[in-house]
């Protein structure tokens, strides 16, 4: 019987993946192959193979103008990343800060459906750091989703390295159930190169693949893999070799007398991308051939460098690709046509194989669910989410450039301390305000040591003198508004300074917002 086509099939969306996750119907992925950040708390970089060329530039632009983006802020605002402006550039951020990146709402989500993986995270934070506590709540929540979006036979296969592995690995625990891990495939990464044989210590060479079922139904889908016998092989009886071949081990891309596994992008390789933590097609069609049958629904949320589509593809799979960077639209295309495919009637040179019409959406495109959510893993976790928690940086719905935005335009884009605005001399000899955000600082209402938060309701713009002077002292703004009018600071009449009581509830409003849009700032464009 012919599998039921997806109606996501060969679409590649460009997203926020929590966001898609988050509108994709309970049980309705076979597979999930994920190559997501590895919090290595550093920026990657790469050139682009080959470069970009205008047209590729050209449409890019072009469909993100169709989604209302135009430039790098308000392609912030609605979730995407803003395609970097050079020909060349292959690089991505891989660090997290509660501030930046991570909702607070995500942490009461995670509490009410899984207690386990909340403690994990609050544990994170003492044993590791706070940066690899926000990496693992930004997992942990898309970890959840994809558990929810699994049938009971799908299976996930996430790759990581020894940065998060251990922490990612109880994680799933906690989601997927300790009896439902299956597997820890390590994958050689490649041959040792010259400079790494100059490093003190082991040399680390290898990367993990953390396997786990939905449920032991899973199981049932395995389609044991095996590699030819190598040329000359016999048994120790000496008798030719019968069977399919050797069966493959959890240990991949190893060689010994005879290269009998090798798994790996080569430096000529016409695959490559540019992306310095690229896979390869390889690896993904191995997992896929084992815990897929043809027509089954393979989904990368991570879906930057096309491996694991091209390979589903390549394997008679459907196959749902996301990504939040739109550069993803380019390396799709250019991966299936490296294969050998026409692409949207694009035939190219040398075309061999059928045509794959892929359908890109964008986030105002995103599916519409037909089904609800299910209630809640541990309604214990209301017992955890009463206690209060400190963040030594807590996490923070609204991004801190937009906080001094919006607070400064609130109040005629003068410091709060003291008045001091940005202006200039015009050609007329007068003075005229220049609505900048520039030589201001976001500080807080009341210090970070009193339990101040990083919301925007307890910060104020300051100028940097008074920031400066305020220093290590921890007073709240009122105080410090006090002191600057004694020393004969007060740049600006009083009734001119902000009211701190309406800025309070401006905050309010400004805070509620962003909630209720997710995070969308466009709702705070049209007050």
């Amino acid at each position: 019987m012919a599998a039921k086509p997806h109606p996501l099939n060969r679409h590649l969306i460009v997203v926020d993946n929590l966001k898609l996750l988050q509108q994709m119907d309970n049980e309705s992925i076979d597979l999930v192959c994920i190559d997501p950040p590895f919090a290595k708390n550093r920026t990657f970089t790469g050139k682009l193979n080959p470069v970009l060329t205008d047209e590729e530039q050209t449409a890019e632009r072009v469909k993100l103008s169709e989604w209302g983006v135009t430039d790098r802020t308000l392609a912030g605002r609605i979730g995407v990343e803003w395609p970097d402006n050079g020909h060349d550039s292959a690089a991505f951020d891989d660090t997290f800060t509660w501030a930046e990146d991570i909702h607070e709402r995500w942490l009461e989500i995670i509490g009410q459906k899984c207690l386990p993986l909340h403690q994990l995270i609050e544990t994170t934070r003492s044993v590791h750091s706070e940066s690899h506590a926000a990496y693992l709540t930004y997992m942990g929540i898309r970890i959840l989703e994809i558990h929810r979006v699994l049938k009971p036979t799908g299976s996930i296969y996430l790759h990581c390295d020894p940065t998060a592995n251990s922490y990612l690995r109880v994680a799933l625990d906690a989601v997927f159930g300790r009896d439902n891990f299956r597997d820890e495939i390590v994958w050689r990464i490649g041959w040792v190169s010259g400079y790494k044989t100059q490093k003190k210590g082991w040399i680390r060479n290898h990367d993990t693949i953390l396997y786990y079922l939905k449920s032991p139904a899973a199981a049932e889908q395995f389609n044991k893999e095996y590699l030819p016998y190598p040329q000359g092989y016999v048994r120790r009886d000496g008798k030719p070799p019968s069977g399919k071949g050797i069966p493959i081990e959890d240990t991949w891309n190893c060689s010994g007398g005879d290269v009998l596994d090798s798994i790996m992008i080569k430096s000529f390789s016409k695959e490559k991308t540019g992306y310095p933590t690229q896979k390869p097609v390889a690896l993904a069609e191995r997992i896929i051939r084992a815990s897929t049958h043809p027509g089954d629904v393979v989904l990368d949320c991570f879906a930057g460098c096309a491996y694991v589509p091209v390979a589903a593809e390549r394997n008679g799979r459907q196959w749902i690709a996301c990504d939040f960077n739109p550069r993803a639209m380019t390396v799709l295309r250019r991966q299936f046509h490296k294969f050998n495919y026409s692409v949207d009637g694009d035939a190219g040179e040398g075309r061999l194989l059928s045509e794959v019409n892929i359908t890109v959406r964008g986030p105002n495109e995103l599916p519409e669910r037909s089904d609800t959510d299910p209630d809640p893993v541990m309604d214990a976790a209301a017992a955890v989410l009463d206690r209060p928690r400190r963040f030594k940086q807590p996490a923070s719905l609204i991004p801190r450039d937009r906080m001094l935005e919006e607070l400064l335009r609130f109040s005629g884009w003068r410091a709060w301390c003291c008045g001091f605005a940005n202006t200039r001399l015009t050609e007329t000899g007068e003075y005229e305000l220049v609505e900048t955000t520039q030589n201001f600082h976001l500080d807080h209402i009341t210090p970070k040591s009193e339990e101040g938060s990083d919301q925007v309701t307890n910060r104020a713009p300051l100028c940097p003198y008074h920031n400066t002077s305020k220093g290590g002292r921890l007073i709240a703004l009122p105080e410090l508004r006090r002191q600057v009018l004694e020393a004969g600071e007060q740049r600006a009449p009083e009734n001119v300074l902000v009211d701190l009581a309406a800025a309070y509830q401006h905050a309010l409003d400004l805070y509620a917002d962003w909630r209720h849009a997710g995070g969308d700032p466009r709702s705070t464009d049209q007050r």
